[in-house]
C-alpha cells in the first residue's frame, strides 16, 4: 500500500514523499544440512554468502527498503535443527525513521534444536527523532542448544547531533530453555519514560546500547573471561552476569556508537572462540 505524506525538505519548501507500507517476512529452517522451507516477502532479502574457512553455513538479512516507516510490519523467523549450525547477520543497521503517527510492528523468532548452534549478529537499529517502534524477539532454545545472540539499539542519529527524545519504543525479548521462559526483557520509551535516558539511574546520558545473550550448556563458566574483556573501554558502561548456569547476560551502554561496536565485537569474538570453537573474527559485512 502506497500513501503521500508532505515533508520539508533542506530549503524549507513542502515536498510530496511517497510512502509504501510493507509487510514483509523471511522465514527459513536448516536441517539435513541445506536451507529448507525457506520464505521471503519484501521488502525483506536473504543473502547467502560462501562462508569462510572454519565458519558454519551464513546468511545475511537484508531489509531493500533501505530503512522502516511507521505502518511497516516486518518479521524474521529462523529455525536451527538438532545438530545444524547457522551464522546470521543483518545487512546494515535498521533505520526506523520518524513517523507521521503509525507505529512500525517488527519481529524476530529465532528457534534451535538440541544440538544446534545459531548465532544472530545484528548490525543494530537506529532510531530517528520520532520514531515510533514496536517490537518482539522471541528466543526458543532446546536444552542442548545453543545461541550466540546480538542486538545493539542507538537511539538517534547521534552524529548529526539528534537524539531520540520523542516517539515511542516498545522492545521485548523472551527467552525459552527447554521450552520454559527464563528470561524476560522489557525496555519502553513513550512520554515521560524519555527522562529515563539522562537519569543517572537509567542510561546516564548513553545512546547506544546492546544486549548479548549466550545459551548453552555451561555457559555460565565463560562469565570470568569475558568481564576482562568489558575492561577494555574504561568510557563505556557494561557489565555480565549468569542469570542460570546456562545463560549469559552482558550489557553494554556507551555516548558514542562507535565505542560500543568495538566492545560488542570484542566480547562477540571472545564469546564464539572462546565457548563455540570458532574463528575469533567478526563476519566480513561487520566491516562495511
Amino acid at each position: 500500500m502506497t500513501e503521500t505524506s508532505g515533508q520539508l525538505d533542506e530549503a524549507g519548501t513542502t515536498v510530496t514523499a511517497s510512502l509504501e507500507r510493507y509487510d514483509g517476512a523471511l522465514r527459513l529452517r536448516v536441517a539435513e544440512g541445506r536451507i529448507d522451507g525457506f520464505r521471503q516477502t519484501p521488502p525483506m532479502r536473504l543473502f547467502r554468502p560462501h562462508p569462510e574457512p572454519g565458519e558454519p553455513r551464513s546468511v545475511v538479512v537484508g531489509n531493500v527498503a533501505g530503512g522502516v516507516v511507521g505502518g511497516d510490519r516486518l518479521g524474521v523467523r529462523i529455525e536451527v535443527a538438532e545438530n545444524e549450525s547457522l551464522l546470521a547477520t543483518t545487512q546494515a543497521a535498521e533505520k526506523i525513521y520518524r513517523s507521521d503517527g503509525a507505529t512500525a510492528t517488527m519481529g524476530v523468532d529465532l528457534s534451535v534444536a538440541d544440538g544446534g548452534t545459531l548465532e544472530w549478529l545484528s548490525a543494530g537499529t537506529i532510531l530517528f527523532d520520532g520514531a515510533r517502534l514496536d517490537r518482539t524477539t522471541t528466543l526458543d532454545v532446546a536444552a542442548a542448544g545453543r545461541l550466540l545472540y546480538c542486538e545493539t539499539l542507538v537511539l538517534g542519529r547521534l552524529a548529526r547531533g539528534e537524539v531520540f527524545a520523542s516517539g515511542t519504543l516498545r522492545d521485548r525479548i523472551r527467552l525459552r530453555r527447554g521450552g520454559r521462559l527464563v528470561w524476560a526483557d522489557d525496555l519502553g520509551l513513550v512520554g515521560d519514560g524519555f527522562a529515563a535516558l539522562d537519569a543517572a539511574a537509567g542510561f546516564a546520558g548513553g545512546r547506544s546500547y546492546s544486549t548479548i545473550l549466550f545459551a548453552a550448556p555451561r555457559a555460565a563458566t565463560a562469565l570470568e573471561a569475558v568481564r576482562p574483556l568489558l575492561e577494555a573501554e574504561p568510557a563505556v558502561r557494561a557489565g555480565v552476569t549468569a542469570l542460570a548456569p546456562d545463560l549469559l547476560l552482558v550489557r553494554i551502554l556507551a555516548g558514542d556508537p562507535a565505542q560500543a561496536r568495538k566492545l560488542v565485537a570484542a566480547t562477540w569474538m571472545g564469546l564464539r572462540s572462546g565457548c563455540l570453537g570458532r574463528p575469533a573474527q567478526m563476519p566480513t559485512i561487520w566491516a562495511i
